[in-house]
């Protein structure tokens, strides 16, 4: 850690932020393949071993269960207010978000429809949509559904900007990332963003009986291309490997989001390479493999086309919006843990690494350490790349850091600014210390870990009895889970080093019986939920896994029935962002084994949330689609 703090310069990678930033980086797209390769340029102007490899970006092509799509750049998009009165109310050329990502060429005038959210049927009875463009704050995808693909209009103007929990969002003049998916077959439209202030001064006048009238231009095509994967390797003395990834994508700026974290992996990258090359680190046991991909699709591109390299690849970490300032972003730097379904070593390590890093400030008398920056764990929550990563089908267990949440998150205004170069060397130590100890490792470094391990674990049993003290079999349950987890994951040790670990499994069973002993009142049976026919359903029915990776529903929408769909969107309303953790941590504990009630049981006591009407409704839907295979008891 030492030899990479010194080495590693955090104004060198908020150097790389700036360097990056002037590329409008989309997923499959000529300016993402320019920002791929002036990354690949600097990682071999430090001396790596690095290449460009290209995965087709065409509708029909599916990496996994993933599908593709095809590339798409714009020349020109702008939007200027006819009545009720002239101005310019966009242009692309200025700000590149003022344009709805994968906007359709068009040319022409329209009126605009004022919606509010325009999420729910009923808002559309006796709107006449057909030629005119929509101002919404909405979901886009559900107001492409309605508004246009079943109204008929032709364009979207979007004014919202997504609230952040915990987190005052007074964002008026910025401008929110905003995209359409196209996958094939779905009508495609044109579309403008406003920042709130301008959206609120267009719906006033609307509302008071104008009529609003745009001419909307915008020069765009569609093609069948490529997308672009950035992957460098320092080479150790085995064909095994530490994966460290970030995604390069996201419109100009986004700064933060992901400039820092790929930022950050090319000074590690640097860093690592000269320590080894000047002899100040040994040459590691295994490689380490850096990968810079456009988000979820790059990562499932990469690891489809290389699926046999999987067991090889012992351990990964994701850098995902890590340069924040604090003070500016309202954000903390966070290590998100594995899902209980991947117990391993890395997350564990990942947090004491952390820990250390966090000792730099010291009282007046200089007795004692505290951090002068905010940092903590959470549980698994997905969102980003280390969700296929870690997937059991994967297995690649991968934890997450990440600054979370960030008031300029997905905004115009995730500027370089934003960006803070001593949080970019304290992840930086982090993360290039966490990737040269997992590729050195052998026997010495695993028991080291191991002890570390089951420090931890003792940390959070007395934690989870402590907050746990009813009396019943759920304590019971969850004590039992959390062994279970403790034990997999000290044998996980063994992809480091052929070690003994009888001593470290006896220890942490024997301290958790000795927890439980100390609480009163523990009775054996069960307290079961109510039943009712989504849980008499689940308990039917066993869920086998056809694809490797995560699965979501979004792609395959348009392959559903408009009532299939309308239920989707209930519940994805009712369930909001625990979709991206409920559904994929779902899909991990699908092995053809347990039943789905059991699934649920195990979700339920990893989130908290018990969602079996979700999970029921997801697995069949799947089923339906020819993604996963449900057998019925």
């Amino acid at each position: 850690m030492k030899a990479v703090g010194e080495e590693f310069s955090g104004l060198a990678a908020h150097r790389y932020v700036g360097e990056i930033i002037q590329y409008h980086r989309l997923q499959a797209s000529p300016g993402y393949r320019r920002a791929a390769e002036h990354a690949y340029q600097k990682l071999l102007d430090f001396g790596l071993e690095a290449e460009i490899l290209t995965y087709p970006a065409r509708e029909g092509v599916t990496f996994w269960a993933q599908p593709s799509f095809q590339e798409w750049e714009a020349r020109e998009g702008v939007l200027h207010l006819l009545e009720p009165e002239a101005r310019k109310l966009a242009d692309y050329r200025e700000i590149k978000l003022s344009l709805i990502q994968r906007s359709a060429p068009f040319e022409g005038k329209a009126e605009i429809a004022l919606l509010e959210d325009g999420l729910e049927v009923k808002e559309y009875e006796g709107l006449n949509l057909e030629g005119k463009v929509v101002l919404t704050k909405g979901d886009m995808r559900r107001v492409h559904y309605l508004a246009v693909e079943r109204g008929g209009a032709v364009g979207i103007i979007y004014d919202g900007i997504k609230e952040l929990p915990g987190l005052e969002r007074r964002l008026d003049n910025a401008l929110e990332y905003t995209s359409f998916w196209w996958y094939g077959g779905e009508r495609k439209c044109f579309g403008f963003v406003l920042s709130p202030q301008e959206g609120e001064r267009l719906r006033r006048s609307i509302k008071r009986g104008s009529v609003a009238k745009v001419r909307a231009k915008v020069i765009s095509r569609f093609w069948d291309g490529s997308l672009e994967v950035v992957s460098a390797l320092l080479p150790g003395e085995s064909d095994e490997e530490v994966v460290v990834v970030a995604h390069l994508c996201h419109p100009q700026w986004s700064a933060n989001d992901n400039a820092s974290g790929s930022a950050t992996l090319l000074e590690v990258a640097r860093t690592l390479h000269r320590l080894t090359l000047k002899g100040r680190l040994k040459k590691p046991r295994r490689s380490i493999r850096f990968l810079l991909v456009p988000e979820l699709t790059g990562t499932y591109a990469y690891l489809a086309a290389h699926e046999e390299r999987l067991p090889k690849m012992i351990a990964g970490l994701n850098l995902d919006m890590v340069g924040e300032s604090q003070e500016l972003c309202g954000s903390t730097l966070v290590v998100e843990r594995l899902p209980g379904s991947t117990p391993a070593f890395s997350g564990d390590l990942l947090e004491r690494l952390l820990e250390a890093v966090a000792k730099d400030t010291s009282g007046y008398a200089g007795a004692g350490t505290y951090p002068s920056f905010r940092y903590g764990s959470t549980p698994f929550s997905g969102g980003s790349d280390h969700i296929i990563l870690s997937d059991p089908t994967v297995g690649i267990p991968s934890p997450l850091l990440i600054q979370w949440p960030d008031r300029f998150y997905h905004t115009s205004l995730d500027t370089q600014d934003k960006v803070d170069p001593q949080m970019l060397a304290r992840v930086g130590k982090v993360a290039g210390t966490y990737a040269y100890f997992l590729a050195l490792a052998g026997r010495e470094e695993a028991t080291w870990l191991a002890w570390e391990m089951l420090t931890r674990f003792k940390e959070r049993s007395v934690r989870l009895v402590q907050e746990e003290r009813r009396a019943g079999r759920e304590l019971v349950r969850k004590v039992g889970r959390l062994q279970n987890q403790g034990v997999l994951g000290l044998r996980s040790l063994r992809r480091l080093a052929d070690m003994e670990l009888k001593g470290f499994e006896s220890e942490l069973s024997s301290f958790t019986q000795r927890e439980l002993k100390k609480v009163p009142g523990l009775r054996s049976q069960e307290e079961k939920p109510a039943e009712n026919k989504w849980e008499e359903e689940a308990r039917r029915l066993v869920p086998r896994r056809l694809y490797k990776g995560p699965i979501r529903v979004t792609p395959y929408l348009r392959r559903l029935s408009s009532e299939e769909r309308e239920r989707w969107w209930i519940l994805e309303q009712r369930y909001g962002n625990a979709l991206w953790y409920l559904l994929p941590l779902t899909l991990y504990w699908s092995d053809g084994e347990r039943t789905l009630h059991e699934i649920v049981d195990l979700v339920e006591m990893e989130t908290g949330k018990r969602a079996t009407q979700l999970l029921v409704t997801y697995c069949r839907t799947l089923s339906d689609l020819d993604l996963l295979h449900l057998l019925e008891r």
